[in-house]
């Protein structure tokens, strides 16, 4: 089978000596989308035969790995390993083998493990006055930042990008509508690097997608923060304060501030704020079926 020459999208395409020229930031981020544009969406309606295989499946990513590792970059790291697992499967399908993806099923939680989830979910809120002078271990904010890393995001693009901020005079910078003792929190700006859009045309079709990336970040950093014990907040900003930030902070153009979250040892408990009932939330033509 001969590779791929080039790679396309609807926007264009991109040469060897394109991919070859390439900042690694962008080609690896073009790795992870072809691969789950060209295989990972693709090889199931295969498998279950509503789809033809066609002879150049995975090969688009596996030109794209291939000038990775030219160019003398370690393919080891994480993303590389799971894309490297669809570019095996595709290799066998393209050889005529028959594969059965060895992954486990999503499993119902057991009644202990639902009331944890439960605890986390219903009894998180925010909370914005923290105990002055103590401080946040770095292993609970790196845990905090971990799980905003493990968050869903866009075709498996990584734009988001985290800024921690522990100075309080640095931390003066970063505007909120809700008053925030800066000397007693740590803050964790939540940004996203919109070149990586660009590179794959995302920019044109779905751009409100690096923001729903960043918001998904910030939910799961603070579903962790509470079962970590801490109290945390998640506040906005708005295009005028974030360029006053990106300017006095010195961050590139390329890189947008979109929220950010201030986490410190709760002083104050906070009434939880409640939800309408899921029936006023529904939107339906008729009665649920619930």
């Amino acid at each position: 089978m001969i590779g791929a020459e080039k790679i396309w999208w609807f926007g264009g395409e991109y040469t060897k000596e394109d991919l070859r020229r390439m900042d690694p930031v962008f080609l690896r981020a073009l790795f992870r989308e072809r691969i789950h544009h060209t295989i990972e969406v693709e090889i199931f309606p295969i498998l279950l035969g509503r789809k033809k295989l066609s002879p150049g499946f995975g090969l688009q990513p596996q030109l794209i790995l291939d000038i990775w590792k030219e160019r003398g970059f370690s393919d080891d790291a994480p993303d590389f390993e799971w894309g490297k697992k669809y570019l095996a499967l595709a290799e066998k399908l393209r050889a005529g083998e028959k594969i059965e993806i060895d992954e486990s099923l999503p499993a119902p939680f057991t009644n202990q493990e639902m009331a944890v989830v439960h605890k986390l979910i219903w009894e998180r809120r925010s909370l914005r006055d923290w105990v002055s002078g103590k401080k946040v271990p770095d292993d609970m904010i790196e845990r905090i930042l971990e799980a905003g890393r493990a968050a869903p995001c866009g075709c498996n693009l990584d734009i988001v990008r985290f800024i921690v901020i522990r100075d309080p005079e640095e931390a003066k910078m970063v505007w909120s509508d809700i008053p925030t003792p800066m000397e007693q929190c740590v803050l964790i700006v939540v940004c996203y690097d919109k070149r990586i859009y660009e590179i794959v045309g995302h920019d044109r079709l779905v751009p409100h997608n690096q923001l729903l990336d960043c918001a998904a970040a910030v939910d799961h950093m603070c579903l962790m923060a509470h079962a970590l014990g801490l109290g945390a907040v998640w506040l906005s900003k708005t295009d005028k304060t974030a360029k006053t930030f990106k300017e006095k902070y010195g961050l590139p153009d390329y890189i947008e501030p979109v929220l950010h979250l201030a986490i410190g040892w709760a002083a104050t408990g906070s009434i939880k704020s409640l939800r309408m009932p899921l029936a006023d939330m529904m939107i339906t033509r008729g009665k649920p079926d619930f």
